[in-house]
């Protein structure tokens, strides 16, 4: 079976610009209070909406006047007020060249997470590796062992530790992958090169496109491969075999105009953000030595760094984008705790350091929490036995020091292990992006929500697995990870 293309979403940031007030006539008063707040335009007098400026107050800091930015796209005048609602939190635009296709950032952490693990480069490790699945929006995680959970790589693999991948493995290096203890995929198998080594497990369909060389290979679907007389097996037990090419596309994005300008997001927000609703200074975590709580309503806030050598723990009761210039360096605990149903997506220009206990979401729902790193250092979680949230860092290697439980998901570079690694991987990610728009046309299925598929340049039903991104599977017509 020869694979479609995978398909990329180039994401690189829009300098945000927000609408000016509206002029509005006739407008029916409108109760408000901090649960519901105004329309875009207005704001909150003696809990009732007036239009911006009619009191003669000022105008919300965050309600720019650049009409060109204004221009750019559904959501382009996005205010603090529409932030809020949950009317897609960010404007992505285009590949960096001035295009001008947009998007949202509930679609970009659809498309980063889709994997439990994802490496641009190859996975190796003489650790275990486990992971599972679980759905944060019907409840917390329960028991191990789960199905899904998918791990994917852009390199080749080498594992001398035992396996348990609850989803599915991809790997679209030709270089192959060898396993000198036991490996068990609960779902497919699509590797491009040669498959070797001691006992190998599959849950359902494989595609092996270099040949067969194990003491025992068990697939419960089919097996394909492009020369029957490759596979070299002591102990075989397939479904059924079939003979066709095989190619894997690139599972992980990781090409140099497919990944997130994390930068350039920073960099809009440097002078237009909500610091000064909540009269933040941009220094409030660049030295700290006592204990730290810091509150974050809804709002999109900057920072130039983080150091700490005493533990920082920052609340998000609301919709929150925290933009953070330089490195987070903590030599204690580290804390992003969202509350209630608050969500947060932190982006770090620099790498990442945490000595003590580091937390991006919790462990109940760390679809929640999103964390991108643009700095081509490392993530080093020296001292963490547990990481809750979505870690999205192409460029940085993640490094830990010890066993390591990890609640949501990890895009990475590679993958430095001193111990065994398992993952919970949270399936909820894949509707974050449902308060994004659907666009009238598409061209590959990562245009469409996550569920939907790109079919004759239009978001809608699949028709088979071929049709969804990778690891996604296609069930009654829609694209759905694989199932607890």
């Amino acid at each position: 079976m020869t694979h479609p293309p995978s398909p990329s979403r180039p994401l690189v940031l829009f300098a945000l610009g927000l609408l000016a007030a509206c002029s509005c006539e006739d407008t029916v008063a409108v109760e408000c209070d901090e649960t519901n707040p105004c329309p875009a335009g207005q704001h909150c007098v003696d809990a009732v909406c007036v239009v911006d400026g009619a009191d003669g107050g000022e105008v919300p800091p965050d309600a720019a006047t650049d009409a060109t930015v204004a221009d750019a796209g559904d959501g382009g005048g996005e205010t603090h007020g529409d932030f809020c609602d949950g009317e897609g939190p960010l404007l992505i635009v285009g590949d960096g060249e001035g295009s001008g296709e947009a998007d949202c950032a509930g679609r970009i952490a659809e498309n980063a997470f889709r994997f439990a693990l994802c490496t641009c480069e190859g996975l190796v490790t003489s650790h275990e590796l486990r992971t599972d699945s679980f759905d944060s929006a019907m409840g917390p995680y329960m028991a191990p062992g789960g199905e899904g959970g998918s791990v994917g790589t852009n390199g080749g693999g080498n594992s001398t530790a035992e396996w348990s991948v609850g989803g599915s493995l991809w790997s679209s290096d030709p270089s192959g992958w060898t396993v000198s203890q036991d490996l068990v995929v609960g779902s497919e198998l699509h590797l491009a090169g040669r498959l070797a080594g001691s006992e190998v497990s599959v849950g359902a369909d494989a595609w092996v496109g270099g040949g067969v060389g194990l003491n025992t290979f068990t697939v419960a679907g089919a097996l394909t491969v492009p020369d029957p007389g490759a596979v070299v097996v002591g102990d075989l037990t397939v479904g059924s075999m079939a003979t066709a090419p095989v190619t894997v596309p690139d599972p992980c994005a990781c090409e140099p105009d497919e990944l997130v300008d994390v930068a350039g997001f920073i960099a809009g927000y440097r002078e237009t953000n909500d610091n000064a609703e909540i009269d933040l200074d941009p220094d409030a975590l660049a030295n700290v030595s006592t204990e730290t709580t810091l509150e974050l309503p809804c709002g999109r806030f900057y920072l130039n760094a983080v150091s700490a050598t005493a533990p920082v723990t920052l609340r998000v009761t609301g919709r929150v984008a925290l933009f953070i210039e330089g490195s987070i360096t903590a030599n204690d605990a580290f804390r992003v705790i969202p509350e209630g149903g608050a969500e947060v997506d932190v982006f770090v220009g620099g790498n990442v350091t945490g000595a003590g206990e580091f937390a991006i979401g919790t462990e109940d729902a760390p679809a929640r929490a999103r964390l991108y790193v643009g700095g081509t250092g490392t993530v080093n979680l020296s001292a963490s036995t547990t990481f809750a949230g979505n870690l999205y860092a192409p460029r940085s290697e993640l490094v830990t020091a010890g066993d390591v439980e990890l609640f949501g998901a990890a895009f990475v570079r590679r993958l430095s292990a001193a111990g065994a690694v398992t993952i919970h991987y949270d399936t909820a990610i894949l509707e974050a992006g449902d308060d994004c728009d659907v666009p009238d046309t598409c061209s590959a299925c990562g245009d469409c929500p996550s569920v939907q598929a790109c079919v004759d340049g239009v978001c809608g039903d699949c028709r088979d697995s071929s049709d969804c991104c990778a690891p996604l599977i296609c069930r009654e017509g829609r694209c759905m990870p694989e199932l607890i």
